[in-house]
């Protein structure tokens, strides 16, 4: 059930608590299954460097949605960076996991094809680890396809093994 929820653009200063606080619960779910999964003992995220970070997923280089319910409980978020005129890519996307069975994930994505698009993107790419298997289905869902880790990844060559990456053309 999709029509309690909204998504949209997170205002800055206004929603960076609730913002980060998104993203951390999403790093912090997935840093313990890395870890047993991968044997990758990555330290934990700090609230203050996600805070610091976000700036990077704010216009005019990127983008940061917010999705919340008809309370305006934060319960998603998703971001977009821009690598270069062409080339945009999906970071940080995360649904709690009490809203994952409303399609909220596929709403969040929606926006950020649409946006992505609007931003003059030609091509939309993201990485994802391989035990998301849910995040995959969505994301072939939408017509992204497999390929080979783009020069711009943030994934460090070491653990690239444990990653699959994605692009789709807009």
């Amino acid at each position: 059930m999709t029509e309690d929820l909204s998504v949209r653009e997170a205002i800055p200063g206004a929603d960076d608590k609730a913002v980060t606080q998104l993203i951390v619960e999403y790093l912090t779910w997935a840093l313990p299954k890395l870890r047993d999964e991968y044997g990758i003992d990555d330290p934990p995220t700090s609230p203050d460097q996600v805070a610091a970070s976000l700036g990077g997923y704010r216009r005019p280089t990127g983008l940061l949605l917010l999705a919340t319910d008809q309370t305006g409980t934060p319960l998603g978020v998703g971001a977009l960076r821009r690598h270069n005129r062409a080339v945009t890519e999906v970071k940080r996307m995360y649904v709690r996991p009490e809203a994952r069975s409303r399609h909220l994930g596929s709403l969040i994505l929606d926006r950020l094809i649409d946006e992505a698009r609007a931003m003059g993107a030609h091509t939309l790419r993201l990485d994802t680890v391989r035990f998301m298997t849910d995040a995959q289905r969505l994301y072939r869902s939408r017509g992204f396809r497999e390929r080979p880790p783009y020069n711009e990844t943030e994934i460090p060559e070491r653990i690239r093994q444990f990653w699959l990456f994605f692009e789709r053309d807009l």
